[in-house]
């Protein structure tokens, strides 16, 4: 199944606020993380969003955002050709300072389904003109559009915020009015990073007032829950109840891949390190004064790799379940 751009990414989404599920939209910046989501989803037959911050694709290209985008994006369409799901890609938390190098030759070169532009920090009337300024730019290109509206605590990619704003219904209908958007990431009570979901304040009760705000105004747009990690089964199932369509994950998965890593090399230190105090050169491979190797079956970052994958893959699968998004790719 080949990647999909916005036109039927927004088929998805229709069905999702129909049938009552969410998406699971999936960050990234290598392929690890990419391809244990990818086997979850095709095995549970559930449409995949992956998406990229900027800092995720300046760490992909070395430095230069533009090059990574370009390498991440290329690297999901080729494994997409290869699936039986839908597969789309989210330009996450794209700043307005970063429109023209970002958005823009992305939309130009289709790399992208839809994007995520985050003025929520501005005052409102600036969030509504920057937001409806990428909506003019990526409506001709059929990609999508999210906006977000309210502040949401902690730090998501350079983005940071010691304080939340809940989300006005009220607010949430004129600017969804006003700017057009596809999307509305709203703040219910959630944190970015490394928050536990039982301390949380959450209020899904807004995520529903709000939800029906716009459907009453004809304007029912799927709602967007960041800052995700961390929260129960029974959390996200209520949130997803009250009219959430997609769901950011993030720090889990990083969470996962290093604490993988950190016991695989725990495990395995011995055959990968040399004994304490003996001088070892890569190069030569010359361990001095000690009869040790290290073992290329365990040092190969493809072995640790496949472990992440597996690790990724377990993961995805539960998130899957929490969202119910199992066995309703749009493409059979």
């Amino acid at each position: 199944m080949p990647y999909r751009g916005g036109r039927e990414l927004e088929q998805v989404y229709r069905r999702a606020q129909e049938d009552g599920f969410a998406l699971v939209a999936s960050n990234f910046a290598e392929p690890n993380t990419l391809l244990g989501v990818l086997a979850s989803h095709e095995e549970a037959r559930s449409d995949l969003l992956v998406q990229v911050t900027t800092g995720a694709a300046k760490y992909a290209g070395g430095g230069k955002p533009l090059a990574g985008l370009r390498a991440l994006a290329r690297y999901v369409q080729a494994v997409a050709a290869e699936t039986e799901v839908g597969v789309f890609l989210n330009l996450d938390h794209v700043t307005p300072d970063s429109v023209d190098m970002f958005i823009r030759p992305a939309l130009a070169e289709g790399l992208c389904s839809s994007v995520m532009i985050d003025a929520s920090a501005f005052p409102f009337e600036e969030n509504v003109c920057a937001t409806r300024a990428v909506v003019e730019l990526a409506r001709p290109y059929g990609v999508l559009v999210e906006g977000e509206l309210g502040v949401i605590r902690g730090v998501e990619d350079h983005i940071s915020s010691d304080e939340a704003y809940y989300t006005d219904p009220d607010q949430a209908l004129e600017f969804v009015r006003e700017t057009g958007v596809d999307l509305l990431a709203v703040s219910v009570g959630t944190e970015h990073g490394v928050s536990v979901g039982k301390e949380l304040a959450l209020r899904p009760n807004l995520a529903r007032a709000i939800r029906d705000r716009l459907r009453e105004a004809g304007l029912p747009r799927p709602l967007v829950l960041h800052g995700a990690s961390g929260l129960s089964a029974d959390q996200v199932r209520t949130l997803v109840a009250a009219g959430v369509c997609k769901v950011n994950k993030d720090t889990t998965y990083q969470y996962v891949y290093a604490a993988t890593a950190a016991r695989f090399l725990g495990r395995n230190a011995n055959r990968i390190l040399p004994p304490a105090g003996v001088a070892f050169d890569p190069i030569t491979f010359d361990a001095t004064g000690a009869d040790w190797k290290p073992d290329k079956k365990l040092f190969d970052p493809r072995v640790v790799g496949k472990e992440i994958q597996a690790a990724i893959r377990a993961v995805a699968a539960e998130m899957i379940a929490q969202v119910g998004s199992g066995g309703r790719s749009i493409y059979g």
